[in-house]
């Protein structure tokens, strides 16, 4: 009988095991391992979560990965982690000309740090111009970069700071990006979410703080700029530029830090977790294939209301509406008061 009681709990765990081998096999894994030397990414947000496993495949395989990030500390630690790992690439967080950019110390005024921070127009402004003087051939903008927040917050320019981080930052980044992007038929990869499918976007408030209903279970702001990069990189696209856009997936990082989740939701949450959750690494994927291989045709995505997921093109199940989509880049526009092209 002791035997039985063995045997069983056993079985279940090894069934469980395999059982979550099968969904990462699922979810995916990129296999292309070919050299991306010579080749150079831009990636907002490239310190953590699945920024820093993008630029640490990247580096990998000998690309040059510009880190744009808000807190040039945390670019260096994430760039001191990769290089424990690899001498491959190389990784910039400053804006330095020299060949050598593995580490960075404290810059004389000719060599300021790569610094972005998506919730000022100043200084995106100030990244795009020095990106743009010093690395103008690059190949691959990842618009990465994105927060989860609960309370009322707003950017620089006082607009709500889901929105101003998540879309319009990016979009006046590309926007200011865009004569060197045409110009080198650089790639654009959006970093969007399967949330956008339960958004909406609120002309009459957009950019405004609305405060949530108590039967709101999902953060409304979070899932509305979900679907503002989405409805970006779809006018992206129609207007002529390799864009794609992604959901990385469900991914254990610590992007919903404002949440301070409790030891009980970890419990509740577990069942849930088992089946979806994926690890950085493993979300990143996306991003890296959509960054080195996802081929974005009409053939392939026709409309263009399509977004990559487990590594392959998949029909957005959210309520795409053409007129919104065309009226959020123009109201975007004038938001950043200036024309994108």
């Amino acid at each position: 009988m002791s035997l039985y009681y063995i045997l069983i709990p056993v079985g279940v765990g090894a069934a469980l095991y395999v059982v979550r081998k099968l969904r990462e096999r699922h979810f995916g894994w990129v296999r292309n391992a070919s050299s991306l030397k010579d080749r150079i990414f831009v990636i907002t947000g490239a310190n953590t979560g699945l920024g820093y496993e993008t630029a640490r495949a990247l580096v990998q395989r000998h690309a040059t990965v510009i880190f744009a990030c808000r807190n040039m500390q945390k670019a260096q630690e994430a760039i001191d982690s990769i290089r424990k790992e690899t001498e491959n690439g190389q990784m910039v967080s400053r804006g330095n000309k020299q060949p050598n950019y593995d580490t960075f110390t404290t810059s004389p005024p000719s060599q300021i740090p790569m610094e972005l921070d998506l919730a000022s127009f100043d200084s995106i402004k100030a990244f795009a111009a020095k990106l743009k003087a010093e690395y103008p051939h690059f190949d691959c903008l990842i618009n990465n970069a994105g927060l989860a927040v609960k309370t009322e917050h707003y950017t620089k320019e006082n607009f709500e700071l889901h929105f101003g981080v998540n879309h319009l930052g990016h979009f006046l980044l590309t926007s200011l990006l865009s004569d060197v992007i045409k110009q080198n038929k650089s790639r654009v990869v959006v970093v969007s979410s399967k949330m956008h499918e339960k958004a909406s976007i609120d002309f009459e408030n957009l950019g405004k703080w609305v405060a949530p209903t108590p039967r709101e279970r999902t953060n409304r702001h979070y899932n509305s700029s979900k679907l503002a990069n989405f409805y970006f990189a779809k006018e992206l696209y129609r207007k002529g530029y390799d864009a794609h856009v992604l959901c990385p997936g469900l991914c254990h990082t610590d992007f919903f830090r404002d949440y301070n989740p409790k030891w009980y939701h970890y419990v509740l949450f577990s069942p849930i977790a088992w089946w979806y959750l994926r690890s950085a690494r493993q979300g990143a994927q996306n991003i890296i294939h959509c960054a080195t291989d996802n081929v974005n045709t009409a053939e392939k995505n026709p409309g263009n209301d399509y977004l990559v997921v487990n590594l392959k093109q998949t029909k957005s199940k959210g309520q795409i509406r053409e007129e919104d989509s065309v009226r959020l880049w123009t109201e975007s526009e004038k938001l950043i008061g200036r024309n994108f092209d």
